[in-house]
């Protein structure tokens, strides 16, 4: 490597960080990894922070399987914040589930547009979610009035787990861009496991 290539690597934008060695973390974080049926980059990644690792895959699987809101709304909010945050990654890992979920071709496109009010593409309780949500990605909380509007169609505990749902993806969102991770492979709209 010459020296104008070793000094351009300090002021190159270009992060390349590669993935733990997880036979060196510690057994329970081993055994977590080596139990997850699907590998996906970020999970490799965030072996980086052992001692959130766990956690962060619980929370991860409460996210999947323990929230009183719907897997359709959830997957709105998870676009939603792709979207905002500019998050290929997100967007792309999400585009089956939100499908298998129910979110529509025109959904999509819709949010990708910033068109959440569309009312061809959403009624008004998805409406209200996705501003719900929006406002507390530009604002950092859902002003009362809106908040209160939100109650009418939605749950209180499912208003806390989109909020969850939308601070989770948004953490993620940091730590993508960051950590510049790579599309996990896909085939027929299924991760590749391992």
């Amino acid at each position: 490597m010459s020296d104008t290539s070793k000094s351009n690597e300090k002021i190159t934008s270009k992060v390349s960080i590669e993935y733990p060695d997880f036979t060196k973390l510690p057994a329970d974080v081993r055994k977590k990894f080596d139990e997850l049926p699907t590998k996906v980059n970020f999970f490799r990644m965030v072996g980086h922070s052992p001692g959130a690792f766990i956690p962060m895959i619980d929370l991860t699987n409460a996210i999947f399987r323990n929230l009183n809101i719907s897997d359709y709304h959830k997957e709105l909010i998870v676009l939603l914040v792709a979207a905002h945050e500019s998050v290929t990654y997100e967007w792309e890992q999400h585009v089956s589930i939100a499908q298998a979920a129910g979110v529509r071709q025109d959904q999509f496109v819709a949010i990708a547009e910033a068109r959440i009010d569309d009312t061809s593409a959403f009624d008004e309780q998805e409406r209200i979610l996705l501003r719900f949500g929006q406002s507390i990605l530009l604002k950092g909380k859902a002003p009362g009035v809106l908040f209160k509007h939100a109650l009418e169609h939605f749950s209180i505990s499912e208003l806390s787990d989109a909020i969850i749902v939308l601070g989770y993806y948004r953490m993620l969102a940091g730590y993508i861009r960051t950590f510049d991770i790579p599309i996990d492979a896909q085939e027929d709209g299924k991760w590749i496991k391992g």
